[in-house]
């Protein structure tokens, strides 16, 4: 997974998330049982170059992606 975001605010996770479905990224927004944060991320891939290589359109398109383990 690529993680685009982690915030405390449902709207600003939907908002992120509709823009980055408009780009064409498959974006899941969930709630981790382990903080309380709301975690934005588009995935998964079926390998890690994958995910490299989207964090690194993500990059290019403004967004700070980092790799989820």
């Amino acid at each position: 997974m690529v993680q685009i975001a982690a915030v405390s605010d449902q709207e600003d996770a939907d908002v992120l998330g509709a823009a980055l479905r408009r780009r064409g990224y498959a974006v899941i927004v969930r709630r981790q049982p382990s903080d309380s944060l709301i975690h934005v991320q588009i995935g998964p891939f079926a390998n890690r170059n994958d995910a490299y290589a989207t964090r690194q359109k993500l990059l290019n398109d403004g967004y700070n992606a980092i790799l989820q383990p």
